[in-house]
């Protein structure tokens, strides 16, 4: 019950291009159990499931796996292919250098570099054009959680920089990196500390195989971010409920002062009452799709001392009230 929902922005953004000579964009979203009206709702929300399955379709009924964002088709099986090549390294290091190898044989319209200056190395994707903010998204959202699952452990942003405006979707970038996200800058980049490379690889071919039939859902969700602050958070506060426990409570319950627990979601580029409003509009959203509680039951077990004040915040949060909200996903 505590996963995250996706905004419907993303998908919109991955669908730009989708085009099948066998398959409606309706049909598409229907057979993912995503109603087309909800692209017309800016605030809308869908489940990771659904939005997994969205793109394995995506993907399979245009024969691309980049769903039209390439000049070319990038062929079915293009990642598999990628992802065993580059868990062949020794190192972390290794591994990203041949991805970057990998990836230089496809017309993706971008380059990759490593560049490192003895403290910290940048991933950067270099392009001659504007790239599209999905593309720079899903690129780098996909590299960096792969190789923090090949080394076992979540590697650590200083910052990631986009050469992309700013999107209306920006609170959404601290779960894509759980970073500090820029926006406008000279060049795209993923920023770590360079001594991260030296991290040996530590999963088997059987493991690699198990992600791979899984993908994109365990990619989308990967269990190892949820040791960051900001998950813990959401787990404290969810447990918590119908209470809804105070910022220093937390801070307190994590062995931490208020000014560094601050800090450390600063970091994670979040802050406290943000992922507390995440965390309960994704619980309401759940409860709504999930069991038959009525809204009045919903507004308590969140700590809403009223359904009044419950309804007013589910609107701000999707664009449309709960009971309205729940019979557009009815069958």
């Amino acid at each position: 019950m505590n996963s995250r929902t996706i905004s419907v922005c993303f998908v919109h953004a991955m669908l730009e291009h989708f085009d099948s000579p066998d398959c409606s964009r309706e049909a598409l979203l229907q057979s993912a159990g995503i109603s087309p009206a909800i692209l017309d709702q800016e605030k809308a929300r869908i489940s990771p499931a659904q939005f997994a399955q969205l793109s394995r379709q995506a993907m399979k009924l245009s024969a691309d796996e980049a769903v039209g964002h390439f000049s070319r088709p990038l062929p079915l099986g293009t990642y598999r292919v990628m992802a065993e090549y580059a868990s062949e390294g020794v190192d972390l290091g290794g591994a990203v250098k041949r991805q970057i190898r990998f990836t230089s044989l496809f017309e993706t319209g971008y380059s990759l570099k490593l560049v490192c200056d003895g403290q910290l190395a940048r991933y950067q994707m270099h392009a001659s054009a504007p790239l599209a903010p999905w593309v720079v998204e899903q690129h780098l959202m996909l590299t960096h959680r792969f190789m923090s699952w090949l080394v076992g452990t979540p590697l650590p942003l200083q910052a990631v920089h986009c050469q992309h405006p700013a999107p209306r979707y920006r609170d959404e970038y601290h779960y894509l990196f759980f970073s500090p996200t820029r926006f406008e800058q000279p060049l795209t980049e993923l920023i770590f500390e360079e001594r991260l490379l030296n991290l040996p690889l530590i999963k088997s071919r059987e493991e690699l195989e198990a992600l791979l039939r899984q993908l994109p859902y365990n990619l989308l969700f990967m269990p190892t971010h949820q040791k960051s602050y900001t998950e813990r958070i959401r787990r404290y506060i969810r447990n918590s409920l119908p209470h809804a426990p105070s910022y220093d409570q937390i801070a307190h319950s994590l062995g931490l002062t208020p000014q560094t627990l601050r800090r450390r979601l600063r970091e994670e580029g979040c802050d406290f009452r943000q992922i507390r409003n995440e965390l309960l509009r994704d619980t309401a959203i759940d409860l709504l799709e999930q069991s038959d509680r009525s809204v009045q039951e919903i507004s308590y077990e969140l700590g809403f001392s009223e359904p009044s004040a419950f309804i007013r915040s589910f609107k701000s949060w999707t664009g449309m009230p709960p009971n309205s909200y729940r019979r557009q996903r009815e069958p």
